[in-house]
């Protein structure tokens, strides 16, 4: 009974300091800047998190101080003269740039501009060694034309892979999507840097997002994904990582630590 009771009480001692193995592809879209604090419960030795960034620059004092590399982005055209100088001083090894650039109401920039402002201050990272991640469009008619039309202009930069965004409802749809992304650039590999299903059925919404990752672990050209989105639970959202006192809710156990 001694050495039972020795032996439990040293793999209890051990348990803790157990490290999840981490998932090259997942993300974190960490959209809960009025509530730092919660970072901690994707910050923890059973998450199997690998990257995370908050559609900024640079990260806030309480990301920056996680285990979880951050990918910083040049949202849209103000301050992206600065942008370079700020990826090397935080030592960033991967880059994203303009989010949402075909949408009016987000950073809007007409796609051979965006090449334009690419080959000025984004491309010159490339020497740096710092991985290039395209524009990041939407699943709306304008997505695809405008990446298209951008990737014609962007003649010698550096693309390494094309992130871009989903909203919708059915499984079916969201893998038709990526495989209509994947036949229309071939040569990219592809990163999912927001998508949720609209589902307001919570059923759904576990099924949609524990079927999804599994299918992009086994698909070789998507080599990143982040669910929109890590925040509280607000008003009649169904898609929210925690609940509303910022734990994780059944979601977000399965997207953090399964």
């Amino acid at each position: 009974m001694h050495i039972l009771r020795s032996l439990c009480c040293a793999f209890a001692l051990l348990a803790p300091s157990v490290i999840a193995a981490k998932n090259p592809k997942r993300g974190l879209a960490f959209a809960e800047g009025d509530n730092p604090n919660d970072i901690k419960n994707a910050d923890q030795a059973a998450s199997v998190l690998s990257w995370q960034y908050d559609w900024g620059t640079a990260p806030p004092d309480y990301l920056a101080k996680t285990t979880i590399p951050y990918i910083p982005m040049q949202w849209g055209v103000n301050g992206i003269e600065t942008f370079a100088s700020k990826v090397k001083a935080q030592g960033a090894k991967t880059i994203l740039a303009f989010n949402e650039p075909d949408f009016a109401s987000q950073s809007n920039i007409n796609a051979t501009y965006a090449a334009q402002l690419w080959k000025q201050y984004i491309q010159p990272l490339a020497a740096s060694g710092v991985r290039l991640g395209a524009p990041a469009v939407t699943n709306a008619p304008s997505g695809r034309p405008w990446l298209a039309q951008f990737l014609a202009a962007c003649t010698g930069c550096t693309i390494d892979f094309i992130p871009f965004h989903w909203y919708g409802t059915g499984i079916g749809n969201f893998y038709d999507y990526l495989w209509q992304m994947h036949g229309q650039f071939p040569s990219y590999p592809l990163w999912v840097t927001e998508f949720a299903t609209t589902s307001t059925n919570d059923a759904e919404v576990v099924d949609f997002l524990n079927s999804t990752i599994r299918y992009m672990d086994t698909l070789d050209w998507i080599q990143g994904y982040a669910w929109f989105a890590y925040f509280r639970k607000e008003g009649t959202s169904h898609y929210n990582l925690l609940d509303v006192n910022g734990n994780l809710n059944d979601l977000g156990k399965i997207y953090v630590n399964a």
